[in-house]
């Protein structure tokens, strides 16, 4: 089993993104588009609408992308991954054009489950330059983040291979897991 570092691939997909004026308009608060520390919205959601646009990539939407701390599903990727996700966080609805999609929200940190390797984490200023995971005991979960760095997503091969086999297009999987 490998670990991999989610990224959205931003070179041959769409961005999405929010309207942050919708986002305090439905919501009252910016609160998940600012803060990345672990929250749960599913209690008080009002779906919002996505928005993608084209930095360096191509005029596509991707199936299954990744936006600061939050995965971006489509409607085709939410029924493929509802169960293997669903159990690990929350499945936010959402929309764009009047398409579905979904705002998957990470809530399985590997501290709660004494995966991060002690003496492991390292850092570069504030950045996380190092961190090892203990395999055995995220040997049943596909996806989860760690407090060391909240914007950062994490998956196991039960993830990646999923995608894969089901060609969700949008993600990127690396088994560099920080950015030093």
């Amino acid at each position: 089993m490998e670990i991999y570092k989610v990224s959205a691939n931003l070179s041959d997909y769409m961005a999405p993104n929010f309207d942050i004026d919708e986002v305090e308009e439905k919501r009252g608060d910016d609160d998940f588009i600012i803060d990345t520390r672990p929250a749960k919205y599913a209690d008080d959601w009002v779906p919002l609408e996505i928005e993608f646009s084209i930095d360096d990539g191509h005029p596509t939407i991707p199936a299954l992308s990744k936006w600061r701390n939050y995965l971006v599903l489509h409607e085709s990727a939410y029924k493929v991954l509802e169960g293997v996700l669903g159990p690990y966080g929350e499945l936010l609805p959402c929309s764009h054009q009047g398409a579905k999609f979904y705002l998957f929200n990470p809530l399985t940190f590997a501290e709660n489950l004494g995966a991060v390797v002690p003496r492991s984490v390292t850092r570069y200023g504030n950045l996380l330059s190092g961190i090892e995971f203990d395999k055995t005991k995220l040997k049943d979960v596909p996806i989860f983040r760690t407090k060391e760095s909240y914007i950062s997503i994490y998956c196991t091969n039960a993830l990646k291979d999923t995608v894969e086999s089901e060609k969700l297009d949008g993600l990127l999987f690396s088994l560099k897991l920080t950015p030093y």
